[in-house]
This record gives structure tokens, sequence and C-alpha cells, in this order.
């Protein structure tokens, strides 16, 4: 899929794969699946062409854009075995693009640094949520939306998990039990939260 993408801005933008930048590539990754059919589309890798294309690269675009069989739950397409999304029959492309905006994002994290690294405790300082206590799950950046990428410079905001009186702490934990029950996995969930999108300005790190 990423490389469907790539492929696909550098022909659109009349431009290199290196040139593509990660913020362009996050943009159009987070209009939803319908963005990757497209660039598939004007690739041509649906299309029988005749030309001298690599045989894999439609192969794998056929592979991603099928639906899958209904029954057995575990059933295969063509070969490669489905790891997520089991039981259902959407093409992995719809399954998968918010996957690939992830590896996006990382690789926007990467080109910018932000503030606050996903762990780290916050406290709100402004704003209807000021004073509240909470965890980092990733940056916000705003997106640019005339020219279809992440605006520049460092992220303007945090996705925040602010905690919830009487909400459980601590990360999900997991419990195989044994006796009668032995092998049955129980798995008490760790904190929900609200998850709440909170200015850079409006947050200052805590220790926890």
């Amino acid at each position: 899929m990423l490389a469907v993408v790539l492929a696909g801005l550098a022909e659109r933008q009349k431009r290199t794969v290196g040139e593509v930048t990660a913020g362009s590539m996050l943009w159009h990754l987070d209009q939803g699946p319908a963005v990757v059919y497209e660039l598939g589309e004007e690739l041509g890798l649906g299309l029988d062409t005749g030309d001298a294309r690599p045989e894999a690269a439609v192969e794998e675009w056929a592979w991603l854009t099928r639906r899958w069989p209904s029954a057995p739950p575990l059933a295969n397409s063509g070969g490669l075995p489905r790891g997520i999304g089991r039981g259902s029959e959407l093409p992995a492309v719809e399954v998968c693009t918010m996957w690939a905006a992830a590896v996006a994002r990382d690789a926007l994290i990467a080109e910018r640094p932000p503030g606050f690294q996903p762990g780290a405790h916050v406290l709100v300082t402004a704003g209807e949520d000021a004073g509240r206590t909470g965890m980092v799950l990733a940056p916000a950046w705003l997106m640019d939306h005339e020219n279809r990428t992440v605006e520049p410079g460092p992220p303007h905001g945090y996705e925040v998990r602010l905690k919830v009186p009487g909400e459980p702490e601590g990360p999900q934990t997991t419990t195989v039990l044994d006796g009668p029950l032995e092998g049955l996995v129980v798995r008490s969930p760790g904190p929900r939260g609200e998850r709440v999108i909170i200015r850079a300005s409006d947050m200052v790190a805590v220790e926890e």
C-alpha cells in the first residue's frame, strides 16, 4: 500500500518517489481507502495494458483489492494468509489503510520530532480541561487541505488520554487461568480515559 501511495503521488505530483513528503503521504492516507484506490487506478495496476510493469506489482495489487472469502474464518487468498481483520470480507486496502497512515505518521515524527513523546504524562494548563492530567498518545498536526499535505512545523497539538476518576490505572493486564479453566485467557482493561486533542501550548510535562 505504501508503495502504491508513493508511486502514485510521485506520478501525480511530477516528482521522484524520494521527493514525496511524509506530510503529503499522511494527508492522502488520512482521507481513507478511496484515495489508495484512486492512486492504484492512476498507475494502471488494475488494467491489462500489456506494458512492462513488474508482474509482482500487479499481483500484489490484485491481492490488496480482492474481497476475502467469508468461510472458513482463517481462509487465505491467493496463498497469502491474512493476519489481521480475520472474519472480514473487506479487501486488505480497506482494512490496512490506517496502518499505512501510522507508518507515514511515524516518518513525519522522525522528520519533525515532537516536544512531547508518546507515553509522556502531562498537565493541561488552559482550556476547558485545565487542571486535568493524562498521557500523550500521539502528536496531532493540522492538515493543509488546499495543498494536500500537513502544515509545516512541529505538531500544533497532541492526542491525550485524560484520566477519569474511578477508571483502572496502568496498562492492560493478561491472566492465563489454571485449574478447571486452564489455558483460558482473561484480559483486564487498562485505562480508557477520554481521548482529546490538546494544544501544544496548553500542556506541560509532569512527573507521574
